[in-house]
């Protein structure tokens, strides 16, 4: 009688451990929810505290939603500076980040009117380097205002504050994009920048990850395109947050 009852618990436990992996494979939650183009939102979020509201900038902003570095942090009550080459994109930004300041300029280490090339009306692809741009297919050009970013940042109520966090995706501009900036003054905690490169090894001797190594800046994620550079400051607290959690 005992070893029919054992063996009747037995089979009730493995019928409800059944139920639990049917469950675990087929009704849990799978999708997770980024507005970026490779999730790069998801890490940066991870980077800072949970209630932190931060102050950004995003270059080469394309888009208030999609595959954007910062719509996430905007719902979550950041605010900053959304900076894009067509002026489409910018009153998109208008109509749908209201508290953020949004400006239509090229950014570069030069000042004056540029030519910039683009893949069409709301393209993906529109750069100051002609080259790459033509690499994408055929490109129309036009000529456009260019400023350096940190005298764009100097021009709005943001002056002087440090930047918590600042994307860049200018189409193989990037770099001259980060010349530009006073990092003296504006000293980013986190940068996220592109970089077409498929290994460490590339990455590690371009000429953009080189300068922000000089810069004080460390590797802290990777994702698709885009790498996560912390400045020493942010390094340090991502240390100390970690031995907190040993």
């Amino acid at each position: 009688m005992r070893f029919c009852f054992k063996n009747l618990l037995n089979c009730i436990k493995g019928f409800f451990q059944f139920l639990f992996l049917i469950r675990k494979l087929y009704f849990s939650k799978l999708k997770f929810k980024h507005y970026s183009q490779f999730a790069e939102d998801i890490s940066i979020s991870r980077l800072f505290p949970k209630r932190y509201k931060g102050f950004f900038v995003d270059v080469g902003c394309f888009h208030p939603k999609k595959y954007n570095n910062t719509y996430m942090l905007y719902r979550k009550g950041w605010r900053g500076i959304n900076i894009d080459i067509d002026n489409i994109k910018i009153r998109a930004f208008d109509i749908a980040r209201p508290h953020d300041i949004n400006i239509a300029s090229a950014v570069s280490n030069i000042e004056g009117e540029v030519v910039c090339y683009s893949g069409g009306f709301y393209s993906l692809t529109t750069s100051l380097n002609k080259t790459f741009a033509e690499k994408h297919g055929n490109c129309t050009k036009k000529k456009i205002s260019c400023a350096t970013l940190t005298k764009l940042i100097d021009n709005s109520s943001y002056k002087d504050r440090q930047i918590d966090f600042l994307s860049v995706d200018a189409e193989s501009h990037d770099l001259k994009v980060l010349l530009s900036l006073d990092f003296s003054r504006y000293n980013p905690k986190l940068i996220a920048v592109e970089t077409h490169c498929a290994l460490f090894s590339e990455v590690s001797r371009s000429s953009l990850f080189q300068f922000l190594s000089n810069q004080g800046y460390g590797l802290v994620g990777w994702c698709g395109l885009t790498i996560l550079m912390a400045n020493k400051q942010l390094q340090k607290e991502i240390a100390n947050q970690k031995m907190l959690l040993r």
